[in-house]
Order: structure tokens, then C-alpha cells, then sequence
């Protein structure tokens, strides 16, 4: 059973491009194997961090308070399906040549020290290896990988940043239905050679 873990941010439902070509992917892969889906919809509303979530962060956990506990529980589940998960499969859309401030907050509770990363003698290490992900970047207006593209190379050294290093990308901008095929043969490249290791 591969566990894959489903993660959209587009504010649009049924209009979002990002979201019908994660479920794309989900499902040209589970005509391929047996998938266990986790789906995360960040934007329904994620917390953004408090001074009081950071206390938490660096408060040992057998001297956590209910309340601090209480208080990191999001990030903590963030963290547990981070870990839990085989394959990450993320939608993403550029808002004003960068993420939505939803997804910004994903990575924030993400991101934890001695959790996803920890600081060595010689540097950060990140702690989430072996995962595969696939990240669908739509755009309206602004070109993926152009000089005006903030997010594209911001959340690949951020996943960098805590082990993950096989990021792979489909790129949704200038969307046509020739790039509506191109997208339909990149996934199903992409879920072929996922079952095939």
C-alpha cells in the first residue's frame, strides 16, 4: 500500500487547475497500486505561528503544558503525515509571483527543528528523507521557472532545507489543451515510474 499524502492550497474549488491535476495524479496512481490517500486542504484555514506556538516548539514535551500542547496539535499532525507518507502530492497556485499565504503557513508548521531538521556541528540536516514528491504549480499569468517566479525555487530549497530532495514539478502555466495533454503524459510518466520502483 503506497501512502500519499494529498495537499492543495488553491482558495478556487471546482476552478482551481491545481486541484484537478493533483486528483489527476491520485488517480492515474491508483489505477497503477493500492493507494492510501491523506488529504490535506491548507486552504480551509491553517494557524499562522503565535509567540506562544514557538514557546511550545522549544519546550521539552514531558514539560508541555495542556494548553501548550493544545496549541501545536495542527503542526504537530502536519508533522506526522509528513513522516508517514511515501509520496507527497502537492497543488500549489502563484498568487502575485509567489504562494498563498495558506501554503506559506503549511510550511511554517512544517518546518520544525528536531522534528523535520536539526542543527549538527557542520549545519542543518533535514530529517524527511526517501520521499518522493510531485508539486503542480499553477499559473495565470506569471511564467514557472521566469525571473518573476518566487516560488518555485523558494519550496524546493524549503523541502530541501528538511531531506527532501526528490522534487519533481509539473508545471500549469499558459494552460491550453495542448498543455492539458503534455500534463496528462507527464503524469503518467511520473505514476509509471513511481510503481516501477
Amino acid at each position: 500500500m503506497m501512502k500519499v499524502w494529498h495537499i492543495d492550497s488553491s482558495s478556487r474549488n471546482e476552478q482551481s487547475h491545481s486541484r484537478r491535476i493533483t486528483q489527476q495524479f491520485i488517480d492515474s496512481l491508483s489505477k497503477k497500486t493500492a493507494v492510501e490517500s491523506n488529504p490535506l486542504n491548507v486552504a480551509a484555514g491553517l494557524p499562522f505561528l503565535t509567540d506562544a506556538m514557538i514557546g511550545s516548539y522549544f519546550t521539552p514535551d514531558e514539560q508541555r503544558t495542556a494548553e501548550q500542547k493544545s496549541v501545536i496539535s495542527v503542526s504537530n499532525d502536519i508533522v506526522t503525515s509528513a513522516k508517514d507518507a511515501d509520496v507527497w502530492v502537492i497543488g500549489v497556485p502563484i498568487y502575485n509571483f509567489s504562494m498563498p499565504a495558506s501554503f506559506k503557513a503549511f510550511i511554517d508548521l512544517l518546518c520544525r527543528s528536531k522534528e523535520t531538521f536539526t542543527y549538527t556541528e557542520t549545519g542543518p540536516v533535514g530529517l524527511l528523507e526517501n520521499k518522493q514528491v510531485f508539486v503542480v504549480v499553477a499559473s495565470g499569468g506569471t511564467e514557472i521557472g521566469s525571473d518573476v517566479d518566487f516560488l518555485t525555487p523558494w519550496l524546493k530549497h524549503c523541502l530541501g532545507f528538511i531531506g527532501v530532495e526528490n522534487v519533481h514539478f509539473i508545471h500549469a502555466d499558459k494552460y491550453s489543451p495542448e498543455k492539458e495533454e503534455a500534463i496528462a503524459q507527464q503524469i503518467e510518466t511520473m505514476t509509471n515510474s513511481l510503481v516501477a520502483d
